[in-house]
């Protein structure tokens, strides 16, 4: 057997294996390169906006979120919680024209029980005239009531097995969240979709609050509304939950809270009727730009507190700085206004005031 020789020496080449660090480098040149080509293909077959995303700020093309699929989820979950209401129909519409449009769109109204009741607010409507555009029925308004506190109407409608809204804790709403809205689209069986952001969780358009109105808004980033859908909106969060009805002052648009539309609802299905102290006050910690805990009970015109109202009767006076009710601490979440909401006419309550820098406790019978 003889045995294989074998080379003992290669001669060097000048030919080297390239690096890893060369192989990463222009693996990273490749990507970005085909990433912009096919970005630049996209764009040239459709525009952006067209491509799966939608606009959060309507009428802002250079601001777009991602349209997720709960965003989606949720609007068409609560369509059949959403009416249109409509001014009532004369007469029958000839063969080929539509019952209802867009000219006939009062607002709209969400569902509060299943078995017939709705609400919108004062706005859209003031009498029992008019008809509700629920899913694919038409209904007449049968009844309607109304909660001059908060400015909203029932109105009943003769249904049942219908789907309720759920309105959100107050103490779970946080500005900057994604909010999204469905407006009966008059000629069809769908609805309009509109989005935009929760700007802020307690607006206050007056310095002098009373406890015989409510006291704040929710205000919103710019959402561009129709002139027709701009009334009575309803406006959910990405957990289904309401916040608010739409309700104009101005030019302006805001949100009546959801806070006090669930308290609506309540003395509604209760029979009972809400609270009203007369009691007129400053909201000290958001209207003075200091840590100034509670309410100032005073007005510069008009009575502060009004004469021969339960508050009188316990002895308060303007002047006096309301810091609790119960034990109910007041803060800039909780005003005099949102506490006492929460009682109901009968009850017995306890003012914790401050009157020369000395504590003071005052009982009131609702």
């Amino acid at each position: 057997m003889t045995e294989e020789n074998k080379p003992h020496f290669e001669r060097p080449s000048m030919n080297r294996p390239p690096s890893m660090f060369n192989l990463v480098v222009l693996t990273v040149v490749i990507a970005v390169v085909a990433g912009f080509g096919g970005y630049m293909l996209a764009k040239s077959i459709a525009p952006i906006s067209d491509i799966g995303y939608f606009n959060l700020i309507n009428g802002q093309e250079d601001i777009k979120i991602n349209l997720e699929q709960p965003l989606i989820n949720i609007a068409t979950h609560n369509q059949s919680s959403i009416a249109g209401i409509y001014r009532p129909v004369k007469a029958i519409a000839t063969v080929g024209q539509p019952l209802l449009t867009p000219g006939d769109f009062l607002g709209s109204a969400v569902v509060v029980t299943s078995d017939g009741w709705l609400m919108t607010t004062d706005q859209v409507l003031n009498n029992t005239s008019g008809l509700v555009a629920l899913g694919d029925e038409l209904y007449e308004i049968q009844e309607i009531k109304k909660d001059t506190f908060v400015r909203v109407v029932f109105l009943k409608i003769e249904a049942d097995s219908l789907q309720p809204v759920n309105f959100q804790l107050t103490n779970e709403i946080k500005e900057g969240e994604r909010l999204v809205t469905n407006i009966d689209l008059p000629n069809s069986m769908d609805h309009s979709f509109y989005a935009t952001f929760l700007a802020n969780s307690h607006y206050f358009r007056d310095r002098y609050l009373s406890t015989d109105e409510f006291d704040y808004y929710l205000s919103m980033a710019d959402v561009s509304l129709p002139k027709s859908g701009i009334l009575s909106a309803p406006f959910f969060n990405t957990d289904s939950y309401l916040l608010g009805l739409t309700y104009q002052e101005d030019q302006d648009i805001f949100l009546l809270p959801a806070e006090y539309l669930k308290q609506s609802v309540k003395h509604l299905l209760d029979g009972t009727e809400r609270v009203l102290l007369g009691i007129r006050y400053v909201d000290l910690e958001n209207n003075t730009g200091f840590n100034k805990k509670g309410n100032l009970v005073y007005h510069p015109q008009l009575r502060a507190v009004d004469y021969n109202s339960s508050a009188y009767k316990a002895g308060l006076q303007s002047g006096d700085q309301v810091v609790a009710i119960n034990n109910d601490i007041i803060s800039d979440a909780e005003t005099l206004t949102s506490i006492i909401q929460d009682y109901r006419q009968g009850d017995k309550i306890i003012l914790k005031i401050l009157r020369d820098e000395a504590e003071q406790d005052l009982e009131i019978q609702l």
